[in-house]
């Protein structure tokens, strides 16, 4: 029994457990905003629903204005709904639903950014892409320590937003009958206040969408980059539009993930050829192709088929620099693979490989990675939820950790006849504050 034990306190110390915020409304009060971008549905296009979070810079600052303070939100079919939550004061107007008429959100197709003065919700659809700029907390409660017990919420006045302007707004050009061959998206606002969207185009590589920065005059640029099959062999240099040539599909991305860096940003797209392929945007030229089958053991069919569910993620921090995890889902046998980026004085890159890792028997919803570990949500037998994560550079055995999730919250307390309801709730009260008890 003490072997067992301390086997078990060995695995509780590597593990971690959910903590939930504590939900001072048992039913969230939405606002509804409807939002009539004036296409057309696209007949058969479903894509999964989706869901992610956004914390702030400053979330971990004590007493600042955004200290424990995040937004999550949730996409299914033409709707998104978001919530700013914060677990030091009562958020006021925190709740917002958002239809797109006639679109689909695509999943992930929620990108969250802040700036000095303003918090910008950038969505994708399957035929459009969207802005929504809402002040900062900071401009909104000058003071550095806040300690009021309710704060009114960024999303208070989103009322106002006319997201009807064209300067809010774009409707991705598509050829006629013809459906985006992926899911994949990313945004990003740039230094100078410009947003950016990535989306697979029909003919292999992707669109890039620019709108001009939401407080200058200016017009939408749209800018198809792919790669040409003879000019890859030569220079690995981007095909601009006026030059069109023989394209295959195989480069049509799976997964996109944006990274600024310096003076430029880097788009990283892991591609239905299986192949990692990393673009300056500036410069608008592909700088590296890296086969990502080299990296485990496949055979001739899985070579010469295309992939699908493959999966990018990136992470930075100022000691690693920039690392990146890739999920390749190949049958029977997924494996994670971590990259850190190099780069030489005469602007080449490289990967590192550091580890490979092999995934779980459940499936892979979605994973993210941090500057030491890989966290991943997957779904067993079951369809249960299960949250697993693994140190990818010390870990020799392979062994993924479990995450102990608390489970959600029953609505309504069901009393019995010879129960005192006083003695009922107060258990359910006190069910939930464990959940915000932290060692």
């Amino acid at each position: 029994p003490g072997c067992t034990a301390a086997k078990m306190a060995a695995a509780v110390e590597r593990s971690f457990i959910e903590i939930c915020g504590f939900e001072r409304e048992t039913l969230q009060r939405f606002r509804d905003i409807t939002v009539n971008p004036g296409v057309n549905a696209l007949p058969g296009v479903r894509y999964a629903d989706s869901a992610g979070g956004f914390y702030y810079e400053e979330s971990g600052k004590l007493l600042s204005v955004t200290s424990n303070r995040f937004i999550h939100w949730s996409t299914s079919g033409d709707t998104v709904q978001l919530v700013e939550q914060s677990l030091d004061t009562n958020l006021l107007n925190n709740s917002l639903r958002l239809k797109i008429v006639n679109c689909t959100l695509l999943p992930g197709g929620v990108h969250i950014q802040e700036t000095y003065n303003h918090v910008i919700i950038l969505l994708v659809t399957n035929q459009t892409v969207h802005r929504l700029v809402l002040p900062h907390p900071s401009r909104m409660y000058r003071s550095e320590l806040v300690t009021e017990l309710q704060m009114q919420s960024i999303f208070t006045d989103v009322g106002k937003l006319n997201l009807r302007d064209p300067s809010t707004y774009f409707v991705i050009p598509a050829v006629p009958g013809q459906v985006p061959p992926s899911s994949a998206s990313a945004a990003w606002v740039s230094g100078d206040g410009e947003a950016h969207f990535a989306v697979a185009s029909v003919a292999g590589g992707m669109l890039i969408v620019r709108l001009p920065a939401h407080d200058v005059q200016g017009s939408v640029s749209v800018l198809e980059l792919k790669q040409s099959s003879v000019v890859q062999r030569f220079l690995a240099g981007w095909m601009p539009t006026a030059m069109r040539g023989d394209q295959s599909p195989s480069d049509v991305p799976l997964s996109l993930a944006v990274r600024q860096l310096e003076s430029d940003t880097f788009i990283f797209a892991l591609c239905q050829d299986h192949k990692l392929r990393m673009w300056s945007y500036k410069d608008q030229m592909c700088l590296m192709v890296a086969d990502m089958l080299e990296y485990m053991p496949v055979n001739r069919d899985v070579r010469s088929s295309l992939g699908q569910g493959h999966k990018l993620r990136l992470s930075f921090s100022s000691s690693t620099g920039l690392c990146l995890g890739v999920y390749l889902n190949i049958p029977k046998r997924g494996q994670f693979c971590v990259f850190q980026l190099v780069s030489t004085e005469s602007n080449r890159f490289s990967l590192d490989h550091i580890s490979s890792l092999f995934a779980t028997q459940e499936t892979l919803v979605d994973f993210s990675l941090t500057s030491t570990d890989v966290w991943a949500l997957w779904l067993d037998d079951e369809n249960q939820t299960v949250v697993k994560y693994i140190n990818f550079e010390h870990n020799t055995a392979g062994q993924w950790n479990q995450v102990f999730v608390q489970p959600p919250p029953e609505e309504e307390v069901n009393i019995g006849e010879d129960q005192d309801p006083r003695v009922r709730t107060s258990g359910q009260i006190h069910e939930g504050s464990l959940c915000c008890e932290v060692s």
